[in-house]
């Protein structure tokens, strides 16, 4: 009877560990670019780093760094998106982009979380696509949502907002460059 029961359990873990396998290698699709650092967020802590209103920030996918203006007034982080391009994978909306790190281009695809309705100072709202994307300025990595819009008449690729600034940070706006993003691990 023992052994039985021995045996039982371990069929169960081996049918568990085969059912996890089987849906890690399906979210693995979407995680193609940059895997190993996809789930790598900085823990929160009581200690905040005060950055400046320009900041070099890294963009992962595809682990480019990127000028970013800070603005405590945005809501939601913002990253230029040329070339975007709707698309159905798996029965899942998607977008694929492309970001620009000076004269290199850089294609992206992205599952879309959201489409936003962005409302803009003295223009027409517009309807954005929100994907999540890793940002990483100084130590902090985080994946969060970002909107894509194409910035190529602003002088920053990246707007970083709210949603990333928040528990990590405190902005004067007198500094500039104040942390270089850290670099990925190998």
């Amino acid at each position: 009877m023992m052994t039985f029961y021995t045996g039982w359990k371990y069929r169960i873990v081996f049918l568990l560990l085969l059912c996890t396998t089987s849906f890690i290698g399906a979210q693995e699709t979407e995680a193609v670019q940059n895997t190993a650092f996809e789930n790598l967020n900085t823990e929160k802590s009581d200690t905040k780093y005060t950055i400046g209103a320009v900041e070099n920030v890294r963009l992962v996918p595809p682990n480019v760094i990127l000028k970013a203006r800070i603005d405590t007034g945005a809501k939601t982080t913002s990253i230029d998106a040329r070339n975007i391009t709707p698309f159905e994978r798996d029965g899942a909306q998607w977008v694929r982009f492309v970001c620009m790190a000076g004269e290199k281009e850089h294609t992206i695809e992205r599952k879309v979380v959201k489409t936003v309705l962005i409302k803009r100072h003295g223009e027409e709202s517009q309807d954005r696509y929100v994907v999540n994307m890793r940002i990483i300025l100084g130590d902090v990595s985080l994946l969060i949502p970002v909107n894509l819009n194409n910035r190529e008449a602003y002088k920053y690729p990246v707007l970083i907002g709210r949603n990333f600034l928040r528990d990590y940070f405190i902005v004067d706006v007198a500094k500039h460059h104040q942390l270089k993003p850290m670099a990925l691990p190998k």
